[in-house]
């Protein structure tokens, strides 16, 4: 059989056969497939890049907890003005009134930075592995975690003034308030009077580690964890040195005080939350896509440092990222004062001077 044989052949067994060709249901069928094809292209992309999507969010987040971010940050905080070497495995940072200091926790130092030459003028040895700076009372208060002790500088000379032990627990956290500086020493609070350096430990029903701590509204608040997690805030009324009450915020780490609010870092959801100051309520949570490791509050922002390098700029009166500051290491801790941010660097041992922008 030739081929056009073959032609009539098929053109025949179609004609014979009981499902029929309609050259315009056919033709109407053909667009409506062509139109289809995107869309259905589309959706399988879509589909695709979500299954990636996913496939490495697990592989790189596994089954951290991780809250989008409501206000994705903006960008760059400023440029640096200084990079100033200070001693080995820099933690923390304060401004105080004409200097800014840095614990040194490795060398159990502090180094004096003068503003006006971004240079280390005096460095001061304090007790082994200090982790905690509080300005008050004419003084930096120096908490020595390894060696149990809180250490009392002159905030001009840079002298020794006091060593004051912690000896049932190391502390961890320092606050300034009500006529007196507070500690957080393991899971008690201490009481110190400026006035004789003697320090009274408050009976305590709780048993809050590696948290926060501050004073506002009357009263010292005091977050962290048991065991169990996390646990409502504890206020003390320094009046009686007693519990006052509890505020459940499901927060668990460090405070500040600013804008006429309390902010709680929470390392959980990755986030802020601001609470009134009176009543505890919580006022705005505040997502920043890092763990917060440390607050300041200064010049209208809140500041918070992380583990992660990352420096988040917080604006007291709309709850808002503004700015944000990436260091390559870690970033335990940020200050604000003389124009400046001062931002801690661990991987380059040094204090960051940054010109906000």
């Amino acid at each position: 059989m030739n081929l056009d044989a073959r032609a009539r052949a098929s053109t025949q067994a179609i004609r014979r056969s009981r499902t029929r060709l309609d050259p315009v249901a056919g033709l109407e069928e053909l667009l409506r497939r062509r139109r289809r094809r995107p869309i259905a292209r589309a959706a399988a992309a879509l589909a695709t890049a979500t299954a990636l999507a996913v496939v490495a969010w697990v592989g790189v987040r596994g089954a951290e907890r991780v809250t989008p971010l409501v206000n994705p940050p903006p960008g760059a905080l400023g440029r640096v003005a200084a990079t100033i070497p200070v001693g080995t495995s820099p933690v923390d940072v304060l401004v105080d009134q004409d200097a800014v200091w840095v614990a040194n926790a490795a060398q159990g130092t502090l180094s004096r930075v003068d503003p006006a030459t971004n240079t280390v003028t005096t460095t001061v040895q304090v007790g082994r592995n200090p982790i905690r700076l509080v300005a008050g009372f004419g003084s930096i208060w120096v908490a020595n975690q390894t060696e149990q002790t809180i250490s009392r500088i002159d905030a001009r000379t840079g002298q020794p003034l006091a060593t004051i032990p912690t000896p049932t627990q190391p502390a961890n956290q320092l606050a300034v308030g009500a006529r007196s500086v507070w500690a957080i020493a393991g899971s008690a609070l201490a009481r110190i009077d400026p006035a004789t350096n003697k320090a009274v430990f408050v009976d305590a029903d709780w048993e809050l580690v590696d948290g926060g701590l501050t004073v506002a509204g009357g009263r010292v608040w005091l977050s962290g964890t048991t065991p169990s997690g996390v646990q409502p805030v504890v206020r003390v009324d320094p009046a009686t040195n007693g519990k006052a009450d509890t505020v459940p915020t499901g927060a668990d780490g460090a405070l500040a005080v600013g804008g006429g609010s309390v902010w709680q870092a929470d390392s959980v959801t990755q986030s802020i939350t601001r609470l009134d100051p009176r009543s505890g309520h919580t006022l705005a949570q505040i997502p920043i896509g890092v763990v917060p490791k440390h607050l300041t509050a200064a010049e209208g922002s809140l500041w918070v440092g992380s583990d992660s390098g990352r420096v988040t700029r917080i604006d007291l009166a709309t709850n808002k990222i503004t700015g944000t500051f990436q260091v390559s290491g870690r970033a335990p801790a940020v200050a604000v004062g003389f124009g400046s941010v001062w931002i801690v660097d661990t991987a380059h041992a040094a204090l960051l001077r940054v010109q906000p922008g």
